[in-house]
């Protein structure tokens, strides 16, 4: 998903991998939220502003500083 994190948003949780839902989880999603797309606190923070945890987290799931900081949800 590097570099095209815009992916993620035609998934449900249901084609999520384990390793992705428990990432996703530590940025706050949860299956309910996923599939009605209400996006976690986490979703209006910058990347300064998220903790290591959640950084982390996103970088697994593809996200640079940029990207992240710049992305729209659909």
């Amino acid at each position: 998903m590097k570099g095209n994190p815009a992916i993620w948003e035609r998934l449900s949780w249901a084609d999520l991998t384990s390793s992705e839902k428990q990432l996703w989880t530590e940025l706050g999603w949860q299956q309910e939220m996923w599939d009605r797309n209400e996006a976690p606190p986490s979703a209006d923070k910058f990347w300064k502003d998220l903790n290591y945890q959640e950084q982390k987290a996103a970088m697994n799931l593809g996200f640079s500083q940029s990207l992240w900081d710049n992305f729209e949800d659909q």
